[in-house]
């Protein structure tokens, strides 16, 4: 692969252009050449000037929709193409190791804890009493992150139930782990099934603000609000908290990988995302998805 010092990076974008310039090159010292002997003798500046573009534009309009055009529109498919299928295996590689967490380490930790419960230590030592409390206590722990880790990689609520479902248990969990008071606002959806990859991409977006929110935010609270108008559906998330900073806007700043892979998950399921904020005045995430006609 080129690298950004290696001369092929930039031969071939050079090679194409020096074909389009010739071709107009050569395209217009024809024209100039030809019009004299097909125009009328007492042609005005106004005629000769329009039938100088219309030749240039029918036979410069291919070259460029040939060379310039046609593999950019091939570029952007291969590049949606293959963040699809980037997205899809990261869920589908969420969802088994959640399964395992779920099954494996999650169902050990379960009989840990409850033969722990229902052991009865030697009470006579209270160093070997105060040890087998640590102890439980430390398993229930671990049990509650491994739920909450499996939660975060592929809740089995949106596989099962849906999206409503989904948001609520996390909504839950982010209101049991952090001093921050969520609203949610689900009830346009609560009976709807939407498509696979909407769901899908409508949680992990809210994942991801959320995410965002408790990291960065510095906010008392959060709101989550889903609603369906039509054939869209539309996911707003707004915080309390010291906003963003521009360069976050615009999408300048490399650090922020989050906003970009958001836009990115909208945007490959035909729908667009917008930031709101300024400084102190909080923000507002903003996405809307088209939704297949029919669908309940």
């Amino acid at each position: 692969m080129p690298t950004a010092s290696d001369p092929r990076r930039w031969r071939e974008p050079l090679r194409v252009w020096l074909v389009v310039l010739g071709a107009v090159f050569v395209t217009e010292a024809a024209v100039m050449v030809a019009l004299p002997c097909v125009l009328p003798a007492d042609r005005s500046r106004l005629l000769e000037a329009t039938a100088d573009a219309v030749l240039l534009t029918v036979v410069v309009a291919p070259l460029l929709w040939r060379l310039l055009v046609r593999p950019l529109r091939e570029a952007n498919r291969v590049r949606a193409d293959f963040l699809a299928d980037l997205f899809a295996s990261i869920e589908a590689d969420r969802r088994q190791t959640a399964h395992d967490l779920h099954d494996g380490v999650g169902q050990s930790l379960t009989l840990l804890v409850s033969g722990l419960r229902s052991a009865v230590p030697d009470v006579s030592d209270p160093d070997v009493a105060r040890r087998y409390l640590e102890l439980k206590e430390l398993a229930k722990q671990a049990l509650a992150d491994v739920k909450r880790l499996a939660l975060g990689l592929r809740p089995s609520l949106l596989d099962d139930l849906g999206l409503a479902p989904a948001l609520e248990r996390l909504a839950a969990d982010v209101r049991a782990n952090h001093p921050i008071e969520v609203t949610l606002d689900v009830a346009a959806v609560a009976e709807t099934r939407l498509p696979a990859a909407v769901e899908t991409t409508l949680f992990r977006i809210a994942q991801e603000a959320l995410a965002n929110v408790v990291a960065h935010a510095k906010a008392a609270r959060a709101t989550v609000a889903l609603r369906r108008l039509g054939n869209t559906v539309e996911l707003d998330v707004t915080d309390d908290g010291v906003g963003v900073p521009p360069a976050v806007l615009t999408g300048r700043n490399p650090g922020h990988l989050g906003v970009t892979g958001m836009r990115e998950r909208a945007t490959l399921q035909g729908g667009e995302m917008a930031l709101h904020s300024s400084p102190g005045s909080g923000t507002r995430l903003s996405v809307r998805l088209p939704v297949e006609r029919g669908t309940r």
